[in-house]
């Protein structure tokens, strides 16, 4: 990070701001370059402190008895809003957002059939849409007033219209949300008075970045929200009404916050601004709001808002000066935005690829500010704005980010994949490389290592959300040295914990959707029984699964035996994937999306480079934005902090004579697992020619570097004598075939971010039971790509194992 930052536009009395110390406040400048703040800017610590700090009294206490504790600090929020608006603490209330405020407010106008509103085209959508409401059921005229030659609100039509005759109400966005305009506040105000019309300004995304002096800018309502600029949580919002219209102001629903009932038929409103308040309120957002009000306080607003316009400033100059980039920043604009388009793209899909370089902001569409966007022929525009937070590094990142975007909008798109034989088998080993090979040193959104069931889902999903996607695979494409080739795979829902239970949810409707893409069979229902010992401390148990006793196990499936003192789980929806077949179609959706394959090419090494990563290969180095690991039993290899944290393990699967009509076929048997003395022995009935198909989830660790080598006859009696003992009927071993299995303590996956490397991800979800995930990992990291947050795999993150660790 550079030295503190200081902008040209601040005046020599205003001191510099610290951007340094501002960054060490803020937790989420780790997690990339934020250009959100008038979306919703990061949280300084001691924000987020203060909100947790009340949560943790109102569990200790009870929410009346700590909002008591809190009093003097709720009392300072009003305090501190007063002072930042230049107005007495009971003009203030508080509010749950901004347009809370301004339904509150408006309806508090009483507006009546035939009152001329005259609204800015600067308008946020919520205001406009409640404006146009109240002119189609009520009567209301609304007049959306033309803006000047610089894109603000044109003064000479605003007067115009005020003379024109009587007008209820003045309202303007003093920034909107769709462009650095800033609108003349002052110069609308003192019309609007002049005239004696109540000017309500809305000044949800000038608050914290630019100066709101309700008494300066002849403002009498105002309406604004703590999550932008203010720095607090979101649920945070404040309005503010000046006396003497304050009096003649009444909520069309009183509460019982602002209001006392004095008789039956009769009540008084409380004296201040508290008479548009509720009393269920979030106590600890507001005290977090109070806090980044404190934060802006000492920090001095005059610093903070010369020093956002001066970055703001030199950011739009630095954007305008690239080719293909528009900055759609009106001549009236100034403060903390820039909004821009980048010619020939979708400014969501520019947003989406700069997040892809861990670059964060907004693209906002038109029907956010239809009055001020239509008119400048604007469908949506991307926009970015700084903070106290952000640094030269951060300019840096999104400036360099936007120019390649752009650059490779403008290049000629690559020639089109070949259109393959969907439905071939992929390449065994021996036969020739897939495509040729990428040339050294190009950059691609994403390079997925591995194309076992979890990278080639990974790559499918991320070729078909349009990213530029290579996929390498060490081997031949269907090589049999790993932990996804065989005929067949489980899928179950009975588990011992309940973390499990969302994404077993995810992933049958994803195997769903992956045989609807494809047009293809992949998972026969067959029902499935899942047998222990009676008292096992860590019971299988799941959404539709029931526990069933050895008498009705044996109606359910004749085929299987149960020893004495055991019980079973037995889940009706469980079934058989078709392994094999499942890997074609993932690899050749992949294909149709555009994503480019390679396999024979070992990945010698990586390392992160800036915002993206340099992948090493015999071929040379390829460089992307993010990585994606699925190496399966050389995770350890690729991701050394990990390698402690996995044992890779030889597994012995065989085959055994069965008639396919029998019990030991579809008519007795589905998916089975029964964990005996020698270890877990899982299986499938009959089905595909090739007898029962049965493994002992139990073998010895395994450098996978080594040669795998076939089962041993040792190995093969041990798998025999536990088939013998409850499946009655199999006849001998036919054939025989080993794999991989990549295990960890908790026998739970390995899905997130490389441990101290971001722009990296990892997915280990071999642990002997996740190819049955396959296609919900492959959606989820490609989700974790699109920094889409996925909560629901927290229990699965690298973190536990390494927390903070570095590759």
């Amino acid at each position: 990070m550079s030295a503190p930052v200081t902008t040209g536009s601040a005046a020599p009395s205003v001191p510099a701001l610290d951007v340094a110390a501002e960054r060490a406040r803020t937790p989420g400048c780790a997690t990339g370059h934020h250009f959100n703040a008038a979306g919703a800017a990061l949280l300084a610590s001691g924000t987020v402190e203060a909100v947790i700090g009340h949560l943790r009294a109102e569990s200790l206490h009870g929410g009346y008895e700590a909002a008591k504790l809190a009093a003097d600090d709720l009392a300072a929020v009003y305090a501190h809003t007063a002072t930042l608006l230049g107005v007495d603490a009971d003009e203030v209330a508080l509010v749950e957002s901004a347009t809370a405020g301004w339904q509150r407010i408006v309806s508090a106008l009483r507006l009546r059939p035939g009152d001329r509103v005259l609204a800015a085209r600067s308008s946020y959508v919520s205001s406009a849409l409640h404006l146009l409401a109240a002119e189609r059921d009520t009567g209301v005229r609304v007049e959306v007033l033309p803006n000047g030659p610089d894109g603000a609100t044109d003064l000479h039509a605003l007067e115009s219209a005020l003379r024109a005759g009587p007008a209820a109400l003045v309202t303007a966005a003093h920034v909107p949300t769709s462009s650095a305009l800033v609108e003349p506040a002052a110069a609308i105000g003192a019309l609007s008075g002049a005239h004696g019309v109540p000017f309500l300004l809305d000044a949800t995304q000038s608050l914290g970045q630019l100066p709101v002096d309700m008494t300066a800018l002849g403002c009498d309502l105002l309406i604004g929200t703590g999550r932008k600029f203010l720095r607090a949580p979101r649920g945070t919002g404040l309005l503010a009404v000046r006396r003497p219209l304050l009096e003649t102001l009444a909520p069309q629903a009183p509460d019982v916050r602002g209001a006392r009932w004095t008789a039956e038929r009769s009540w008084e409103l409380a004296p201040d601004a508290k008479r548009f308040e509720l009393w269920e309120a979030a106590h600890a957002l507001r005290l977090g709001l109070g806090s980044a009000l404190a934060d802006l306080h000492a920090l001095g607003p005059r610093t903070v808002f010369a020093h956002l316009a001066g970055l703001a400033a030199a950011l739009r100059e630095r954007l305008r000066a690239l080719p293909g980039v528009r900055v759609t920043d009106p001549p009236a604009a100034g403060g903390a935005l820039v909004t821009f388009v980048v010619d020939g793209l979708d400014a969501g899909e520019v947003q989406r690829r700069l997040a892809l370089r861990r670059v964060h902001l907004i693209a906002v569409p038109a029907d956010h500010g239809r009055w001020d966007m239509d008119p400048r022929g604007l469908t949506k525009v991307v926009r970015a704005s700084v903070h106290v937070y952000t640094d030269d590094q951060d300019l840096d990142a999104l400036v360099g980010a936007v120019a390649e975007i752009a650059a490779d909008a403008h290049r000629a798109p690559p020639a089109a994949p070949a259109v393959r034989d969907q439905g071939r088998t992929p390449q065994a080993a021996g036969s020739p490389a897939r495509a040729p090979r990428s040339r050294a040193g190009r950059r691609h959104d994403v390079v997925v290592v591995g194309l076992g069931v979890h990278g080639g889902a990974a790559l499918r999903q991320l070729a078909e959300r349009g990213l530029d996607v290579l996929g390498l695979e060490q081997f031949a494409v269907g090589h049999d040295l790993g932990s996804s080739h065989g005929a067949t795979r489980m899928i179950r829902r009975a588990y011992p914990h309940p973390d499990w239970d969302g994404l077993v949810d995810t992933a049958y409707r994803a195997w769903a959707e992956l045989e609807d893409a494809s047009k293809t069979r992949l998972v026969e229902v067959t029902g499935g029984l899942y047998a222990a010992p009676d008292g096992r401390p860590d019971p299988l148990r799941g959404p539709g699964c029931r526990e069933v006793g050895p008498e009705e196990a044996a109606r359910i499936f004749p085929g299987l035996r149960l020893p004495e003192g055991f019980s079973a789980i037995h889940d009706p929806r469980a079934g058989i994937i078709d392994a094999a077949g499942t890997l074609r179609a993932q690899l050749a959706l992949a294909e149709r999306a555009g994503a480019r394959i390679e396999d024979r090419t070992p990945v010698t090494d990586w390392r992160p480079e800036g915002d993206g990563v340099v992948v090493r290969t015999a071929a040379g180095e390829v460089r992307a934005h993010r990585l994606v690991l699925c190496a399966g039993p050389w995770t350890g290899f690729q991701v050394p902090s990990l390698a402690g944290h996995l044992t890779v393990t030889r597994i012995v699967n065989a085959y055994f004579a069965a008639d396919p009509e029998g019990q030991l076929g579809r008519a007795g048997l589905g998916g089975f697992s029964v964990d005996l003395p020698e270890g877990l022995l899982y299986g499938f009935p009959a089905a595909d020619g090739r007898g029962l198909k049965a493994g002992l989830d139990s073998g010895p660790s395994w450098d996978p570097r080594s040669e795998l080598p076939a089962a041993t006859g040792e190995e093969l009696a041990l798998l025999a004598r536990a088939v013998a003992r409850v499946l009655p009927g199999a006849g001998p071993v036919t054939e025989s075939l080993t794999c991989l299995y990549t295990m960890t303590a908790d026998r739970r996956f390995v899905v997130g971010e490389v441990p101290g490397v971001p722009q990296a991800l990892v997915a280990s979800a071999c642990s002997g039971h996740g190819f049955k995930f396959g296609p919900a990992i492959g959606a989820a990291l490609a989700d974790l790509v699109c920094a889409r947050p996925r909560p629901d795999l927290g229990f699965l993150s690298p973190a536990r194992l390494v927390p903070g660790g570095a590759r």
